[in-house]
Parts: C-alpha cells; structure tokens; sequence
C-alpha cells in the first residue's frame, strides 16, 4: 500500500447550500485543512508518545485519552481507521480526524492546564444517538412478541419468507407498525449503542436506513450458546438476513446499513473483531463490484466471496428454492489471491460472468440507448475520454450522462474546474426534472428533494489546481464514499497556464495526469471519465483520436473515446452527433444523434409527435451553459 506524507492535506466531506432553504448537495471541500495521514505517521506518532496500540483489520486500537481525560477507568479503546485516520470511541462515542486526536494526545502528553483540555473535550463531536427517536417508534408499533399467531405467520408470507421462530426475531428487537405495515429494525454501533434503524415496508419490500449517511451501527444476529463468534456472513438486506437465520446453517449474520449503496467507514470498527468475513451479494448488478470494493475497506485476506450464479442467487432466493445454503457459505471463495493464479481459481468468476453476461456489461443508460447498443453499458474500473470541440456541449453532455447513473445508484464525484458547482447542479437538476426551473419555480422544493437523494458529490475546486491535491481528495472520497464514477471537468485546469512556450513540458505534464488517473481506475476499481479540449483544427475537419489535445497516451491508455462532433457550422444540413471512436470492451463503433432540448437541457431521445417534430427548431448549444 502507497503512504502520503504527514504534511499533505486531504479534504473533509461537507455541504453547502444549493437554494436559500436548508437543502444541500454533497461537496467534497477544500476549505478546512486537515492533516492528511499515513499508516507509518500514525504508528510512528503513537511511539513517540510512548502510547501501546494494537493494530487490526481497519482500525489501530488504542486506550481512549478522552476517557482518561474524564477519569474513566481503563478499558474504552478508541479505533482509528488505517486509512483517513478517523476514529472513534467504543464507551464516550467521540469522533473525528487524525489531527483532532494528535491535539488530544499533545495536550494530555505535555499536562496542559485543565482549562485548555476542558475545552478541547467541549469542541469534540459525538457519534449520534436514536434512543429518544426510537422511544416515540415504541409507542407507535407493537413488539413482535406481542403480535397474533395470523399476524405474525402474515408478515412472512408478505414476504415470501418462511417463518422464523419468536425467540429469533425478537433477538433483533424490531418493532411493527400495524397502519404502516412497515417492520423497524435498530442499528447498533459495539453491539450496545442504538445510532440508527432500517425501516422494511411489507406492501413494497423498500429498505430505507435513518440516518441517511454515515450512520455507525450494524444489525447484527448471534445464535445463543453459540461458541465460535468470529466468523460471520455479511448481506446487504432485511430480506436476507431473516433468510439466512430461518435456516440456522451459520452463527452470526451481519445486515449492511445501506444495502449495496456504500460502506460508511464508521461501521468498520463494529467489525474489527471477525476474522472471518463471507460477503454475499447474490446477483445483483455489480454484486461482484461491489464485492471487491467493500473488501480492500474491510481487509480483502479476510474476506470470503459467493460468487454470482444461477446455484447462487442471493440468500432469500436461494432459500425459497430450497438450495443447500450450509453447502454455498462453505463453497465461498477468498476474493483475495497472489499475483499469480491458476484457471482452477478463476473458473468460479468465468462462470459468473457466462451466466450473468447483461450484468457484467455494466448498467445501462436509460436516456442513452444508442450508447448501450454500442458501449453495451458503464463499467468499473474503466477510462473514459470526452472531447469536442468548444461550445459544442461536452459539460451540458456529461452532466446528463452522469446523471443517468446518479439516479440507478452509481456513486458519483464531480470535478468541475470550469463551471462553479451551484451552475452545474441546477443544469443536472432542471436535466433530472426535464422542465424549465424558471418556469417552475413552485416546484422546485419537489425537485431539489429528489435530487438531494441522488449519491452524487462535488469537489469545490475551481480553476488551475495541481495534480496531487486533486487526486488526494478523489482517492480520499473514494474510499469514504465507495464512489463508482469520477468526472473531471478539464483535464487543462490541472495542466497550469505558466510557461506557455514548453510545450513539451505541458505534454508532459498531461502524460503525468493520464497515467495517474488510469492507474487510480484500476487500483480503486472505479470508472473515470475526463474531458479534454482537442487540438486547434480547420472547422471543416472532423475530429479524431489524434485531435486530443497532447500526446498519442490519451487515446492509447483510454478504454473509451467519445468525440462530440459538431457540423451545424459548417454545413447548412449539418447536425451534431456524439462519436464513439474507441471501444476496447467490444470493439464497437458508432454515433449517437445529439439534439438539444433547451427547455430540458437534454440530449436524451424523446418520442414526438409528427407535427411537433415539424415544428420544431435547432437550438445553439453554444448558449447551453455558461460558468
């Protein structure tokens, strides 16, 4: 693993205001200055502070300061993740960064007076509680053992599920709302701390977790008298885990907060003491992904794999079909493997691939069927590159093609260098919409709900930035946020504007930023998408691979090309047309029409009617979206 330097920063993740009500949009900020950390500078600070810790799967685990602070008696840890140096307490459930912990340490270390240390304690964050949220839920809905013989065999039939023993459920400590018909479930943080719940509505089987983010608590089954209590198996649904624990094949089931969404990293600390993880994901699309995404988060040499097949779906499937469940957790591959393999090894993930081949392609665009044909779908782990030339819509283009994603569930980092934030999020929310927003400013609380949902993020970088502080904060959200996608909106902006006549530095320069974000693809497993001016040529040119503005190792180490190509200028006929000119996953080429709707700020095809397709005009792209 790759370890920064103490002294470079890395961005905490905040929001700021997209309308002057209190909604909000996530924003990756550069603004407050935090000290970026290293596993070697948090090992190495901790011995010179003469400070014994532990290190685990995630998390180095040392005695509390806070607590000792407070006289506590010996006992609380705190855990601080290897990786951004967040941490948390077990006992006072006090969070936050790395530097706020060093601070911590140099007071208690150097005796500062009680005044200054009364006063860091008072600035320190607590995790949050539900207790009193979950007291008003407890006078709304009944205790599952409370239920009726009917009611309780008519939840599972609702279901589909077979029917679990009192004792068992009530284990969980879920509650019923009867008017509801939903099913809450309390998430615990250590086993003891109630910080969120995940409500299950019978009628439709939707989860949905309070808090939203970033919540710190798992739900967790332990069979009783259970010995071995290291291993258990992971699932991303309600659904599932009621599954797994009507057959009674494993000891311990862990349900994940946010489904297959993202793994916050404040659960972690709650999984510290596993040594055994068998992560089953059934056959969703991008399960095997997701899969390998959570486990570089949970310590890939402890995880365990059930790979995607037809004898494989996901566990309350499985167990509706009546398969051999015990036999499927044994069968679980390690997802971690050395450099070296044999077929025998991959022979599980050929078979995957074979039997769910529409899934592997990637998810499709559902404004963009053209592209499906061609591309087949978006996948992890590629390099996308968007070119065109100005003013032809690149920025307006891949808003709406990232917003697509955004709304199937694809974790999503914008880079914007040209356009500020607040400009960008209004044309993907009047995209979203597909009405004019001035048009409809009633409505507009309406929209902004719905799209304050969608997992998308913004950096609040702006203008020329380095490449190292630019990849510190998209590495860092990546791993916080499990993001999928990262779009970054020039390439040029992260070039500089200095020394303009070495050009052959600016090509070298623009080579270093290439490699970087390729490499960043295929070490993190997620999908970069860049866009970069092309060259200066005659208008009446079209444009081509090589018309990428730089040297030939754009196009060589992309696994997409796609070139806006713009003839409305140049011929009284003319149109404009998205050019798919490199393709390494199939090897298919084509184009795609791009006709502007202003109203909407779209490219998506819409079907019209024959007499408003008569009357209908072209529109200049040129005014789409101005910074």
């Amino acid at each position: 693993m790759f370890f920064k330097p103490l002294s470079r920063y890395f961005w905490k993740m905040k929001c700021i205001k997209l309308h002057c009500t209190n909604r909000s949009y996530h924003v990756v900020n550069q603004s407050d200055q935090v000290y970026n950390v290293s596993l070697i500078g948090i090992k190495k600070i901790l011995r010179q502070n003469n400070i014994a810790f532990m290190e685990g799967h995630t998390c180095i685990c040392v005695d509390c300061p806070i607590c000792e602070m407070n006289k506590c008696t010996k006992g609380p840890k705190i855990y601080i993740n290897k990786t951004t140096g967040f941490f948390i307490c077990d006992k006072c459930r006090c969070i936050g960064t790395w530097n706020t912990l060093e601070k911590v340490l140099s007071l208690k270390i150097t005796g500062k007076t009680n005044k200054e240390l009364e006063k860091l304690k008072n600035s320190l964050l607590v995790d949050q509680n539900y207790t009193s949220e979950w007291t008003i839920l407890e006078k709304d809905c009944l205790k599952i053992s409370q239920l009726s013989t009917s009611e309780y065999e008519q939840i599972f039939n609702k279901l589909s599920l077979k029917i679990i023993s009192r004792e068992d459920i009530s284990a969980l400590e879920c509650l019923y709302h009867k008017s509801k018909n939903v099913l809450y479930f309390p998430l615990y943080a250590f086993g003891q701390y109630l910080v969120g719940f995940k409500q299950l509505c019978l009628n439709t089987k939707n989860e949905v977790t309070v808090p939203t983010s970033d919540v710190s608590g798992l739900i967790i089954y332990k069979q009783k008298n259970t010995r071995n209590d290291n291993t258990a198996v992971v699932v991303p649904t309600i659904t599932d885990l009621l599954a797994l624990i009507s057959q009674k094949v494993t000891n311990l089931v862990v349900c994940l907060p946010y489904n297959l969404q993202y793994l916050p990293q404040q659960v972690l600390p709650s999984l510290e003491n596993f040594k055994k993880l068998t992560l089953w994901f059934g056959n969703e699309d991008s399960s095997w992904d997701t899969a390998r995404h959570f486990a570089k988060k949970l310590n890939e040499e402890r995880c365990y794999f059930v790979r995607s097949t037809d004898l494989q779906p996901r566990p309350s499937i499985a167990v509706d079909l009546g398969y051999d469940i015990k036999n499927i957790i044994q069968n679980a591959q390690p997802i971690w493997h050395q450099s070296i393999t044999t077929f025998h090894s991959l022979r599980h993930d050929v078979l995957s691939d074979l039997q769910n081949i529409d899934k592997v392609q990637g998810i499709k665009w559902k404004r963009y069927p053209a592209l499906n044909r061609i591309l087949k779908g978006h996948r992890r782990g590629e390099f996308t590159i968007l070119t065109g030339p100005t003013g032809s819509g690149k920025t307006t283009f891949i808003s709406e093609y990232s917003l697509d994603l955004a709304m199937q569930g694809v974790n999503t980092l914008w880079g914007s260098f040209e356009i500020r934030n607040a400009r960008l999020a209004k044309t993907m929310l009047q995209q979203m919409a597909g009405v004019s927003l001035d048009d409809n400013l009633a409505d507009f609380d309406k929209y902004a709900d719905a799209f304050e949902k969608l997992p998308i993020y913004f950096m609040t970088f702006h203008g020329q930035q380095s490449i190292k502080i630019v990849m510190d904060a998209v590495e860092h959200a990546t791993y916080v946020h499990d993001i999928s996608h990262v779009i970054i909106d020039n390439v040029q902006f992260m070039m500089g504007i200095s020394d303009e006549a070495k050009h052959i530095d600016r090509f070298w320069r623009q080579d270093k930023i290439i490699s970087a974000f390729r490499n960043f693809a295929t070490k993190y497993n997620c999908h970069v998408t860049l866009v970069i001016h092309p060259r200066k040529e005659r208008d009446d040119e079209e444009l081509t691979t090589s018309s990428i503005f730089g040297s030939a190792k754009a196009s060589q180490e992309a696994d997409n090309v796609l070139i806006i190509q713009d003839k409305r200028l140049t011929s009284i006929r003319g149109k404009k047309y998205l050019q798919v000119a490199k393709n390494r996953y199939t090897g298919d080429l084509g184009i795609m029409p791009l006709d502007f709707d202003k109203t909407s700020l779209s490219y998506a095809s819409k079907k019209k009617a024959k007499s408003e397709t008569k009357s209908s005009t072209k529109c200049n792209s040129n005014e789409e979206l101005q910074s």
